[in-house]
């Protein structure tokens, strides 16, 4: 349904463009257009409240320029993550009068992905192919996933990842705590236990937790260990910054080989290493009926396509048949067709190149300016793989109380915690999302943050 606005102009309160843009900011800061959605083009906010071009353009580009609002490229004009400020310089929150939240400037976290390296006519292409084919959409949809992704996935995920399955062993689903819930029950384990590496994945303890089971930390550096039955590993962990290393993945490839643990791989950002071709999936070397692949798109494609896969065991594959017609599908039919033309059509293959030397490129500049601005109170951890630096700064204070501090002066970047951390606060400092000449200011206004008294 299109939104109604009811923008109506004063001459005698000044040129139209600046009540327009304070029209827009009005309706933000009330709530009644929220981060993440669009305003109307040009096109249609000229036609409907019969103004001119020159106008509106006008008045967007103030948004623009105060913050408020994002110009994607081929998508429109989109609300920023942003508290505006009235005229007098304060701040606004719906609903709330007595609470200020600090508006995030340069945002290094983990959370979101730089937009404009997606290609949306390509997707709304394939899109629209599958709406043309209603009676490929007519039902609730495969509780497994759709038979044309799975045989796409099973394809992909050995050329890219050396992952070796057939299309039977693949289960879809809207993200990893779907999955787990399917899968958990499936595990023929006399222990409900799991170990995660240190810090650990809220998300995923979540459903352990719920599930009954009980979450513990383990090292993949010691395998003489108390190892529980089920393992939880990502071989990019974030909050390490690097890989695994060579030992650490032999220790785990062992363990399922004495058939000594099931492993649950969390391949998120396996694509993406820098200095060195991308090392292939431990399900590719291990004893692959232990080990239980987790693929995701949420970092090469969109957050928000919810789509996220697992490769079963074949002799979990009874268990599941059991269990199947108990689930409906959680991800979108249409979503999943789309995907399976977009892989088959060689189009996510060309777009994870081109991510590689964009975010390389994002890496090497992002640590240029750190050396540059920090200079001798930096260290640069690690910086070889997935979509972080991981950073130690010689700075006073706990790793919480600088990245607070930083997202006071407008900078979000994420602490290290517990004992993966070392003698000097440590954070990971994301490149996905921001663009890439923006990176330089930000270290800058990250620096001048953390200096402050």
């Amino acid at each position: 349904m299109a939104t109604i606005f009811t923008f109506r102009a004063q001459p005698e309160q000044g040129p139209l463009y600046k009540q327009l843009a304070h029209y827009f900011r009005q309706e933000i800061a009330q709530g009644h257009l929220v981060s993440g959605e669009f305003l109307p083009s040009i096109r249609q906010l000229t036609r409907n409240l019969k103004l001119s071009r020159t106008t509106v353009e006008a008045a967007y580009q103030i948004l623009i320029d105060q913050g408020v609002v994002h110009n994607l490229p081929n998508r429109g004009y989109q609300v920023a993550d942003y508290v505006p400020r009235e005229e007098n310089g304060t701040e606004t929150v719906p609903g709330k009068t007595d609470e200020k939240r600090p508006s995030v400037l340069y945002n290094f976290s983990n959370n979101y992905i730089d937009t404009s390296t997606f290609d949306t006519v390509l997707w709304r292409r394939c899109l629209n192919a599958v709406l043309r084919n209603p009676a490929s959409i007519a039902g609730y949809g495969d509780p497994q996933g759709e038979p044309e992704l799975r045989q796409v996935l099973a394809r992909y995920s050995y050329a890219s990842r050396g992952v070796v399955c057939r299309p039977e062993q693949i289960l879809v689903g809207a993200g990893l705590q779907t999955l787990l819930m399917v899968l958990l029950p499936l595990l023929p384990l006399p222990e409900k236990a799991v170990g995660l590496e240190a810090p650990g994945f809220p998300q995923a303890e979540q459903i352990f937790h719920l599930m009954g089971w009980e979450t513990r930390r383990f090292d993949p550096g010691d395998p003489k260990a108390d190892w529980p039955g089920l393992l939880m590993i990502s071989p990019t962990n974030p909050y390490k910054g690097r890989a695994l290393t060579e030992r650490e993945r032999n220790n785990l490839i062992v363990a399922t080989q004495l058939e000594r643990v099931y492993l649950l791989e969390d391949d998120y950002n396996g694509e993406f290493r820098y200095l060195h071709q991308p090392t292939p999936a431990l399900h590719s070397f291990g004893n692959r009926e232990q080990i239980i692949y987790l693929g995701s798109f949420s970092r090469t494609l969109l957050p928000s396509l919810r789509i996220s896969y697992l490769v079963l065991p074949e002799k979990l594959l009874p268990a599941y048949r059991a269990i199947a017609d108990r689930y409906n599908q959680t991800s979108s039919t249409v979503e999943q067709l789309a995907l399976a033309a977009y892989i088959e059509e060689g189009h996510l293959t060309r777009h994870i190149r081109k991510l590689r030397t964009s975010y390389r490129s994002k890496s090497q500049q992002l640590q240029a300016a750190l050396l540059q601005v920090f200079g001798s109170r930096v260290e640069l951890l690690s910086y070889g793989s997935g979509l972080h630096l991981h950073i130690a700064l010689h700075l006073s204070g706990t790793a919480e109380e600088l990245a607070r501090k930083a997202l006071a002066g407008g900078v979000k970047i994420i602490p290290v915690k517990g004992p993966t951390a070392g003698k000097w606060p440590e954070f990971l400092l994301s490149f996905a999302g921001i663009a890439e000449e923006k990176i330089q200011a930000g270290v800058k206004v990250l620096e001048q943050a953390l200096e402050a008294d």
